[in-house]
């Protein structure tokens, strides 16, 4: 009988102190769920619990990257759930539906070019347009996506694709979309560097956006610009002062998101970043040659610039070529550039001038 009143005794007091200290801040009801817990011994006196077996919970891992997709996705009507950066079931048919609303095969994982898309629908530097509901080819898919994208109010349009049969007319044939073309008059550029293009003072114009150390060798420009967060170089290779190569190479200190990257990307270069591998030349020998291994292309340039021999070689084994390189998954570590077109050479060998200009010096040298 003493032994039960005892034990009654503890129990209320373990819950007397645990219930008071439910009240309190953070640290005290730590301090109460401890006191509980010695209570509760007391009770049990010489009786052991059977352990419980504890059950480990697998945590997916976040990434930023993820948690920006979901933003977007949703943002287009695919649900994709709360966006917290875990890639899920949800998440992965949303990606389907748009993958199919792009035309693209719902694998329900998404690579560059069509991350590259998604940006684009959804970047605010974007004209506003009418909101229309997102156009699916076949099979069609039902009202979460359709009534989704109403809600949102976005004003977004979606690219079309095919649609089944009984939705057009039979005498109309299906438009082909136009082939992906880098505008001669508007080549992509580098700090307001462009191939085909004379400039006299390259070191100038980069000291003046903050590159600091630079060197002239020749028909050759080197600058280079270190922060805290990165270090880049900037090469610039010309023939009588017509650029005919331009190269950047950036190195990231820590690791960047690849979200954050592609935006940039995105919007610096609208048509460039549209192409198979962010990569565009009229040269398709010169294009596979090339292909995730831009740096070789100027690599001989670099080395000799004013080797004539050489600059013949590359102007005819490459007409042109456009590349924008990110080297890696989830985050970047780094990114290089390589815009190049054979014009200011070819013309600087026919115009017998830069590399290629004759000199009667040597034969003035000459005693017989």
């Amino acid at each position: 009988m003493r032994k039960t009143t005892k034990l009654t005794s503890a129990l209320c007091l373990s819950l007397a102190i645990s219930t008071s200290s439910a009240s309190a801040g953070s640290e005290d009801f730590i301090f109460g769920l401890g006191a509980g817990i010695i209570g509760s011994a007391i009770v049990n006196g010489a009786q052991k619990a059977q352990p419980q077996p504890r059950t480990k919970k697998r945590r997916r891992s976040y990434s930023a990257q993820t948690q920006d997709i979901q933003m977007r996705l949703n943002m287009l009507g695919f649900d994709a759930g709360t966006p917290d950066g875990v890639s899920g079931r949800r998440t992965r048919q949303a990606i389907r539906h748009f993958q199919i609303s792009i035309g693209a095969y719902a694998s329900g994982k998404l690579d560059n070019r069509q991350i590259a898309r998604l940006y684009e629908l959804t970047s605010p530097q974007q004209p506003v347009a009418t909101a229309v509901a997102p156009v699916v080819a076949a099979p069609v898919i039902t009202a979460p996506t359709a009534s989704a994208a109403t809600t949102q109010q976005i004003n977004i349009t979606m690219p079309a694709v095919a649609v089944a049969p009984s939705a057009a007319s039979e005498s109309e044939a299906p438009a082909e979309p136009e082939p992906l073309a880098l505008d001669p008059a508007n080549l992509p550029s580098i700090h307001g560097l462009t191939v085909e293009r004379f400039e006299h003072d390259v070191m100038g114009l980069l000291k003046k956006v903050g590159y600091q150390d630079c060197v002239v060798e020749a028909t050759k420009t080197v600058c280079t610009l270190e922060k805290d967060t990165l270090f880049e170089t900037i090469s610039v290779l010309t023939q009588d002062e017509n650029i005919y190569g331009l190269q950047r190479e950036v190195s990231f200190t820590n690791p960047a998101p690849r979200a954050a990257v592609m935006g940039k990307l995105l919007n610096a270069y609208p048509v460039l970043t549209h192409f198979e591998n962010m990569t565009a030349s009229e040269d398709k020998t010169c294009r596979i040659t090339y292909l995730n291994n831009s740096g070789e292309l100027l690599k001989e340039a670099l080395a000799t610039p004013a080797y004539a021999e050489a600059l013949r070689q590359l102007a005819d084994n490459c007409t042109d070529y456009h590349s924008l390189e990110v080297f890696g998954e989830d985050t970047v570590s780094g990114l290089r550039f390589v815009f190049y077109s054979s014009k200011p050479i070819k013309d600087a060998i026919e115009s017998r001038k830069g590399a290629f200009q004759i000199s009667s010096k040597s034969a003035q040298d000459l005693t017989l």
